[in-house]
């Protein structure tokens, strides 16, 4: 049997990290977990513009003779947005003598199965890779649901809780900050989600089975007739909605209604007249730890920023716009001997668009 190899005094060869880029690049954007909710669109750089076709009306009469009919119910009608990527930078740091600690389950759960077949460099290749990939998925999903340029702390006048830098949010206005705009401006649907009106964090957190259906429902009867028929739509929740309401189908007056499950690559996924539920505890954990509402008082009384919350779209509505999806801006590595430290620099170009907020409905 293979042994996992020693690696304390081992360092990444610069080389092979620079070939990880497109390793990690195909695993974060070809994910099919990313691309249930998002059309990736590359070659995007700062102010690309995209083009959106509002054009509306009808056409064709019954001819009369020779005179050209001309009905002026056709109107071609173009509309602007521009993508505008932001540069995503930061490094990640591996003491040598932690990470041969760490290093034995990682390469376990990643390459059990060829282990045999690597040298001891590309298997803390495949250590490298695992650690990456972990920090920009969850890097990617912090900014394009929950970014917001204009995020502040709370002690700013903000809902980002004090300890939280907020440059992790403030680099693109992600789908949330551009669809509760919509919202505002009276262009998206919204379903009140009234839970989140409670007055303690306690009562917020208390969701009934029947409120986590009530808003499913609420999110899908708002949405658009054309998303409706769209057969890649999505309805995404917040984990608790999402439990509530699987206990509401499988136990209440729909269980086993057919309406309330498909299937997708052969597995069954929940759904809502065939709509497919999905959710996301990364998102959710970000929500429930880094934002507040201040309701005042003395001392004061801070409540969660929306905690349950739903949308119905489909990836042609909120794309993501990147460089290149096959490679990742920079992937560096280097080795500090004195510290006893490597050290992998990358950095990435992002940017998420609600391109028809009119097309999309959500709930919080």
């Amino acid at each position: 049997m293979a042994q996992v190899p020693n690696i304390e005094n081992l360092t990444v060869n610069p080389v092979e990290v620079a070939d990880l880029r497109e390793v990690i690049a195909a695993a974060v954007y070809q994910s099919p977990d990313f691309l249930k909710f998002h059309e990736v669109v590359d070659g995007m750089d700062k102010k690309t513009q995209i083009l959106l076709d509002d054009s509306a009306g009808k056409a064709g009469w019954k001819a009369t003779g020779c005179a050209p009919i001309a009905s002026g119910g056709m109107d071609i009608k173009l509309s602007q947005l521009y993508w505008e990527t932001a540069i995503i930078e930061d490094t990640i740091e591996f003491c040598q003598a932690e990470l041969n600690a760490n290093f034995k389950p990682l390469v376990n759960k990643n390459a059990k199965d060829r282990f045999g077949a690597l040298e001891d460099q590309e298997a803390i290749n495949v250590f490298i890779k695992a650690k990456v990939e972990e920090y920009l998925k969850a890097a990617l999903e912090r900014l394009i649901w929950l970014g917001n340029t204009e995020a502040a702390n709370l002690s700013d006048g903000g809902n980002v809780v004090d300890t939280v830098n907020v440059k992790f949010y403030t680099a693109i206005d992600g789908i949330w900050a551009q669809a509760m705009k919509a919202v505002t401006a009276g262009t998206t649907p919204h379903f009140n989600v009234t839970r989140n009106e409670q007055a303690t964090k306690a009562l917020q957190l208390a969701l009934k089975d029947d409120e986590a259906f009530a808003i499913v429902k609420g999110v899908y009867d708002n949405a658009s007739p054309i998303l409706k028929s769209d057969p890649n739509a999505y309805i995404r929740v917040t984990p608790a909605v999402y439990h509530g309401y699987k206990n509401y189908i499988t136990s209440g007056e729909f269980a086993h209604g057919g309406f309330s499950e498909k299937v997708i690559n052969g597995l069954s996924t929940v759904a809502y007249q065939g709509v497919p539920v999905f959710t996301s505890l990364l998102e959710s954990k970000y929500i429930l730890e880094d934002f507040v509402v201040s309701n005042g008082g003395s001392p004061e009384v801070l409540t969660y920023d929306f905690p349950h919350r739903a949308i119905m779209a489909s990836p042609s509505l909120t794309p993501v716009a990147t460089i290149n999806q096959d490679d990742f801006g920079t992937l560096e590595q280097f080795y500090v001997q004195k510290e006893r430290k490597s050290y992998v620099r990358f950095d990435f170009a992002i940017d998420a668009k609600v391109v028809r907020p009119d097309l999309i409905s959500v709930a919080y």
